[in-house]
């Protein structure tokens, strides 16, 4: 079984990257400005940004995960033979 092709997942990084750097100005003027509530959303957003960002890559990571594993289906002669549990033969 081959791997799957890995995503590169360009336009989500440099949208993110985007986001984040808009979202770090936003955050500077606010604190220049002494706007403490919004330099508090600022952190918020910026937070959820990465964290949702990370989120979707470690999704994709247990799904080619999970997809790898093998199956009963997959017949005799893939990957090892699982030894024989021990105990009484008849």
């Amino acid at each position: 079984m081959e791997t799957p092709e890995k995503p590169t997942r360009t336009f989500s990084k440099r949208l993110v990257a985007v986001c984040v750097a808009l979202a770090w100005c936003a955050l500077f003027y606010a604190i220049y400005s002494a706007q403490a509530s919004v330099a508090v959303a600022g952190f918020t957003f910026i937070a959820g940004l990465g964290g949702t960002y990370m989120g979707v890559g470690h999704m994709d990571l247990r799904q080619l995960l999970t997809a790898l594993r093998p199956t009963a289906d997959d017949g005799p002669g893939y990957g090892p033979a699982m030894p024989e549990p021990p105990g009484d033969k008849p």
